[in-house]
């Protein structure tokens, strides 16, 4: 049965190697990301209200860019 990510696995099915390749190559970009998410965690939490008013900044100021266009 395919997979949802290559429903045409029976038709092609993947190299192993390149497979592996790949996920060796992905590993530090992995680590990079769950450390950025663990950093920005830590300050959503530490600073909830800065969190809450950057979003709404930023909500506004993409809002009046797509008005104006």
């Amino acid at each position: 049965m395919a997979t949802p990510v290559n429903r045409l696995e029976s038709m092609w099915p993947q190299d192993e190697a390149a497979e592996t390749v790949a996920r060796r190559e992905a590993e530090p970009q992995s680590k990079h990301a769950n450390s950025m998410e663990q950093t920005v965690e830590f300050l959503l939490r530490k600073h909830p209200k800065v969190a809450i008013a950057a979003a709404a900044a930023f909500g506004i100021a993409l809002g009046w860019i797509v008005k104006r266009k």
